[in-house]
């Protein structure tokens, strides 16, 4: 789609697009950037033990893919167009780092706390994590609350056999 297209699709002038956005690589930047911000609200720390933030955490992603299937499925554009530009990509995956290093640091917190055993991956958990999430999106919604009520079922129970 050109500028053009996008201004008249949002009813704006494209000379006031082109203003704020001079090429559509900028425009597409500032969607990436826009979307990772407002998913980034739920990997916010909100007290509480590490599973419970974890908990929250799922539970806010599964919610928002609900309630804004919208934003999942430009991420899932992104990505595929990440992979034919650099510039989309190195934000993308500075976004999904983040992302990452934020359930890396809950689960050591909680491995640290003795909520999860020593012997937990952190680093692979997260990935999991990140691919299941990221998948649930396309999944019936039935099938996505499953997956994530499952996936908290593992860590749970890692959590209750770390504490015995």
């Amino acid at each position: 789609m050109r500028l053009w297209e996008v201004a008249e699709r949002v009813g704006i002038n494209h000379s006031t697009l082109h203003h704020y956005f001079p090429t559509k690589e900028a425009l597409v930047q500032a969607v990436v950037l826009s979307i990772t911000q407002r998913l980034a609200e739920t990997a916010t720390p909100t007290g509480g033990t590490p599973p419970e933030q974890l908990r929250v955490h799922l539970h806010e992603l599964l919610r928002r893919t609900q309630e804004e299937p919208e934003l999942f499925v430009a991420l899932h554009e992104i990505g595929l167009r990440a992979q034919r530009d650099p510039g989309i990509r190195a934000t993308a995956e500075l976004r999904e780092e983040e992302w990452r290093m934020f359930l890396v640091n809950t689960l050591q917190e909680g491995i640290k706390q003795g909520m999860w055993p020593e012997d937990l991956d952190a680093h692979a958990v997260a990935f999991a994590i990140m691919a299941l999430m990221k998948s649930i999106s396309v999944l019936p919604p039935a099938g996505a609350e499953q997956a994530v009520q499952q996936l908290e079922r593992w860590l749970m129970k890692e959590e209750k056999e770390s504490n015995r």
